[in-house]
């Protein structure tokens, strides 16, 4: 039988202030770790890591996820470990690839092979933190005689490495080269359990790796109005180019109109910023795109007894940390009961 671990996920996109006081309530309720996001143009998750670490003392504290393009694996390296400094064995990296249209359209950081670029990144970052003075010449990554001063081949760092992925290609990846892998927002149970399959036909490792899951939560007991006030946020992740392809084909799900969605979040206008996509598409123009039940297959909406009975689900699929992503202030004040 899986183990239930409890995760709180929260977003840089609140303030620094509450990001804080969630955290300390969360180890106070039990939670077993707490997730921070790295949202772009937001918050630095990796200062709030930081404080986080430094006035927890048992919960586990996990970055869901550092853009590996935007730190070089050097710099990633230097960052996680200090952090293992304070936190000891409590830290969990997560990384991952980001939004094309933010990484090539407003930083102008060249994308590449995302697959590639993430198992060369693997495999350099592991050896920065095993102590490794590093020179590696990839097709995307490329050092030489790269050394972390305060780090050396004895030193005992424990840093769970977590690739964020959605396609068999990627998820085969994180089964070879990383400790385990995060499931996106938006990933439904059926996802999960072909993650889960794809991963462990990869999985050579005697160690249990982490399979980690987000899942946006709406507590509500009208069923109905928690469908709705998930729509847009449904909506938009879907409409994200390359994301609404894999969340559809892996869910099983035909009954959403792609074009039409990337149409009303404007995916033609020259901006890789996500958020303005979101904030420029009208509510009642996405509504009608994104069908209730698409709405209740990718996240968790309704009452607490009916989101506590889908969370089990997907432990039952075979996730090991469920990382409740709380949507509203209704679910903020249910976490200590949604993980009873």
């Amino acid at each position: 039988m899986v183990k239930k671990n409890f995760g709180l996920g929260l977003t840089t996109a609140m303030e620094a202030n509450q990001i804080i006081d969630l955290a300390k309530r969360a180890e106070q309720l039990g939670f077993d770790s707490l997730w921070i996001s790295e949202d772009p143009y937001d918050r630095h998750s990796l200062a709030l890591t930081s404080i986080i670490t430094y006035i927890t003392q048992k919960i586990k504290i996990a970055t869901g996820i550092l853009n590996v393009y935007t730190m070089n694996p050097v710099y990633m390296a230097m960052a996680v470990a200090t952090l293992a400094e304070i936190g000891k064995e409590r830290i969990v990296l997560g990384i991952g690839r980001g939004v094309r249209s933010l990484i090539e359209g407003d930083l102008h950081i060249p994308y590449g092979s995302p697959i590639t670029y993430a198992k060369e990144y693997l495999i350099t970052l592991k050896r920065l933190l095993a102590g490794k003075r590093v020179s590696y010449i990839g097709k995307e990554i490329k050092l030489s005689n790269s050394k972390l001063h305060f780090l050396s081949t004895n030193t005992k760092i424990n840093i769970p490495i977590l690739l964020a992925a959605m396609g068999p290609k990627m998820i085969s990846l994180a089964a070879q080269y990383a400790d385990g892998v995060i499931l996106n927002s938006c990933t439904s149970i059926e996802h999960a359990i072909f993650a889960r399959k794809i991963f462990y036909k990869k999985w050579k490792r005697k160690s249990e790796p982490i399979i980690a899951c987000s899942l946006w939560t709406n507590v509500n007991d009208d069923f109905e109005t928690a469908l709705m006030q998930m729509k847009k946020r449904v909506g938009f992740l879907l409409s994200i180019p390359g994301f609404g392809e894999a969340f559809l084909k892996y869910s099983n799900l035909t009954d959403v109109d792609l074009s039409k969605l990337r149409k009303v979040f404007l995916w033609d206008k020259p901006y890789g910023d996500p958020l303005w996509h979101f904030e420029h598409a009208k509510n009642k123009d996405v509504i009608d795109l994104v069908p209730n039940d698409v709405v209740d297959k990718l996240t968790i909406c309704g009452s607490i007894k009916r989101c506590k009975q889908k969370i089990n689900r997907y432990f039952d699929a075979g996730v090991t940390v469920a990382i409740i992503n709380p949507m509203n202030a209704k679910t903020i004040d249910a976490l200590n009961e949604l993980i009873k």
